[in-house]
């Protein structure tokens, strides 16, 4: 009957209906990489259906108190390269919202109720306060970034100004914090406002505190596919705009370039002889720096075995901040190389050994204990095999797995019943228990994400 009635009103639900039937509709919208991207909802899942990866939320119905605070709280979850949550209001619920934000602070908080929202004028009072902060932080470096941030300074000077003071931010791990804490605050509270609530001298050098911030911020380098002495060389070319140095050539793709460095040609006292004519040489480390961070946070990612790696780089940068003469500054540069060139070594490890997957080999050497003999190393690996296979196939059919009592259990049991079954006789209750524990937190750890 309901049918009929919307089909008189040129409506057509049959092939809506069948989807929310046939389709699990709830597990595909939880799936970030799922093209179902937007859906219309009236109540069910307003409270207590949890997306992790919804950002965005459009309000067109009144709420108020706990329902509201459920609703809003959708786009509020944390994900991975998510900073936020928007929410967008067509109805009005800005007092509500108040209301409901005090209510929820009395109640968790012991408080008196009071309304927690910042006003506009102490929100941009805050602003302004930081961005004082940020000019008093350079003046003190002998940098006046209200002079560069002048509209009429030509653009050469103006990225030269830049340079130099992403340079000086870089001088001390502490200058860098705090720069970065300011510069961070500022992006965030800077959304909130409208052009015309500061004046465009103040937004000027808002945008010159940015642009040192995105100076400083990770280049987006391919650390997955791409060698890492290749990177390297590549980081330091930008700093000096050299093109040939290490016997590179370009390959037209379509209307692009693509630079192609042959690995077994790299120079690397052509390499040393280029870093010394680098002119900002914090800012190189910094660039440098957050590249090997964020490769080392894949490798270790991929295998926790690893961690000394971390260890080293610490250490490296712990006697660079402690000194940075000339000797010094070569010295650092000397020991980021070799890191780089052990780590680029260690990427291929798997290979070496004859696995097809590095996630294969972290479980190999989770597995490992002792000094095997030739055979007992065979069938360990052959054990890391099989692990890998039938663990990431049995956790490809389940729904957040990590999430339920049940699917985390058939999970230990799996790796409990291969353990038994595969490792070598040589291995006592006490180690395949001590396995069992460490490849467990490892599977939970690198494929809790999986749905």
């Amino acid at each position: 009957m309901k049918f009929k009635h919307l089909k008189l009103g040129g409506l057509d639900i049959e092939t809506h209906r069948r989807k929310m039937v046939k389709r699990d509709l709830d597990k595909e919208f939880k799936d970030s990489d799922n093209p179902l991207r937007i859906v219309f909802v009236c109540a069910m899942w307003l409270t207590g259906f949890d997306v992790k990866c919804l950002s965005c939320l459009y309000l067109d119905k009144p709420l108020k108190a706990h329902t509201l605070m459920q609703t809003i709280a959708r786009a509020n979850r944390v994900n991975e390269g998510k900073s936020n949550g928007l929410i967008i209001d067509y109805i009005g619920i800005v007092d509500a919202l108040k209301k409901a934000l005090a209510e929820y602070t009395a109640n968790v908080g012991n408080h008196d109720g009071v309304d927690p929202t910042i006003d506009k004028e102490k929100l941009v009072s805050r602003i302004l306060e930081l961005i004082n902060m940020v000019i008093s932080f350079f003046k003190q470096k002998d940098i006046y970034i209200e002079d560069f941030s002048d509209a009429k300074i030509n653009a050469f000077d103006r990225l030269s100004n830049l340079n130099k003071a992403a340079n000086a931010v870089c001088d001390t791990v502490a200058d860098k914090q705090t720069f970065t804490a300011c510069a961070s605050e500022l992006h965030k509270l800077m959304k909130y406002i409208e052009r015309d609530d500061i004046s465009v001298d103040t937004r000027r050098v808002y945008e010159t505190i940015a642009a040192i911030h995105r100076m400083l911020k990770p280049k987006r380098r391919d650390v997955d596919t791409t060698d890492l002495m290749v990177t390297i060389n590549a980081i330091i070319s930008d700093h000096i705009g050299m093109k040939e140095s290490l016997g590179q050539t370009e390959d037209a793709v379509g209307s692009a370039y693509i630079t192609r460095i042959d690995i077994s040609a790299i120079n690397f006292n052509i390499l040393r002889k280029e870093f010394t004519r680098v002119k900002h040489k914090n800012l190189l480390f910094n660039d440098l720096g957050d590249f090997i961070e964020r490769s080392l946070d894949r490798l270790v990612a991929a295998n926790p075995n690893r961690r000394d790696y971390y260890e080293r780089y610490r250490q490296i940068i712990e006697e660079y901040n402690s000194g940075k003469d000339r000797t010094n500054i070569e010295k650092t540069f000397e020991a980021l190389i070799q890191l780089v060139k052990e780590l680029t070594e260690e990427e291929s490890r798997y290979i070496r050994e004859g696995f097809t997957t590095d996630d294969e080999l972290a479980i190999f050497d989770l597995l490992t204990r002792g000094n095997p003999n030739k055979a007992d190393i065979k069938k360990v690996k052959a054990t890391a095999t099989e692990m890998y296979t039938k663990i990431t196939e049995a956790i490809s059919k389940m729904d957040h797995w990590t999430d339920k009592d049940e699917t985390t259990a058939e999970i230990q049991n799996l790796i409990r019943d291969i353990l038994w079954r595969e490792l070598p006789e040589s291995y006592d209750e006490q180690q395949i228990e001590v396995c069992r524990g460490d490849v467990f937190e490892y599977v939970y750890t690198r494929f809790g994400y999986m749905a």
